[in-house]
């Protein structure tokens, strides 16, 4: 099994490529348009594999995302979620399908919450084992922290929704999976993404977040959504202009995420 992050450390962005050694079979995942395509048409050519499917784990509100332009160059589909508003055409992932890499297995997850097309990738080697290895948790699971709920909801009960369904997707599908099981997050650090809890750090596993992430202490669903909100970072300013840039609205929206992404 290859896997390459490939993070903006100025943003917080964390972007994967997940492949198979043997059948050289990849998926690029949450590719950022701050690093350019060009970074991961070499960073595939360099590891000897070539994307069968280039994925984003939710429609982005942080950064201008380049699984577009990434998917056109390599002739690859694009993958979302199957609800994903999006103006352009993708192949839809749905709750346990399974993406067959070769040895490697990708198992999707809908994890909303963050936003309601959220989902986490649980990749299992089978040359190794029959348990899971690793999930890519998107915006639903970080170190340190959990998703904020709010920046693709229209109001504050929208908002208080999507922060019990992320409790939801937390508890009955993340945490399900075993304490061995590495968690690579899209955000760390100074991403506007989480909340006041998100570490510097870009991986973990489910045993420490189960037992040291303060945000999965709460048992209570009312409980645990008070606390997300109230702990809330001022949203960014371009966060409705960047979703509208990243679901495909061709305005004023992607001058600003390209402006987001120049600064």
């Amino acid at each position: 099994m290859i896997l390459l992050p490939l993070q903006d450390s100025a943003s917080g962005c964390a972007s994967y490529i997940v492949g198979d050694e043997a059948t050289g079979r990849a998926l690029v995942v949450d590719p950022l348009a701050s690093l350019g395509v060009p970074a991961y048409v070499l960073a595939l050519a360099d590891a000897g594999l070539h994307a069968a499917l280039v994925i984003d784990t939710h429609v982005h509100a942080g950064h201008l995302s380049a699984a577009r332009e990434l998917a056109a160059t390599l002739r690859t589909p694009l993958g979302l979620h199957r609800s994903a508003p999006a103006t352009y055409a993708f192949e839809p992932l749905r709750e346990g399908q399974h993406l067959d890499l070769g040895q490697l297995d990708v198992l999707v997850l809908e994890t909303p919450g963050h936003t309601p097309d959220g989902v986490s990738l649980v990749v299992t080697d089978r040359s190794r084992a029959h348990e899971p290895w690793a999930v890519l948790t998107g915006d639903a699971l970080f170190v340190g922290d959990v998703g904020r709920p709010d920046l693709a909801a229209d109001d504050e009960d929208d908002a208080r929704a999507a922060a019990a369904a992320l409790f939801s997707s937390l508890h009955e599908k993340i945490l399900a999976l075993p304490d061995t099981v590495e968690v690579y997050p899209a955000h760390f650090g100074a991403s506007t993404c989480g909340g006041l809890f998100l570490n510097k750090k870009t991986s973990s596993t489910i045993g420490f977040e189960r037992r040291h992430n303060r945000l999965l202490q709460i048992a209570d669903r009312d409980a645990f959504v008070d606390q997300v909100l109230a702990l809330r970072k001022p949203p960014p300013e371009t966060a409705q202009a960047l979703r509208r840039a990243n679901l495909g609205h061709d305005d004023e929206a992607v001058a600003v995420a390209q402006r987001e992404v120049v600064a």
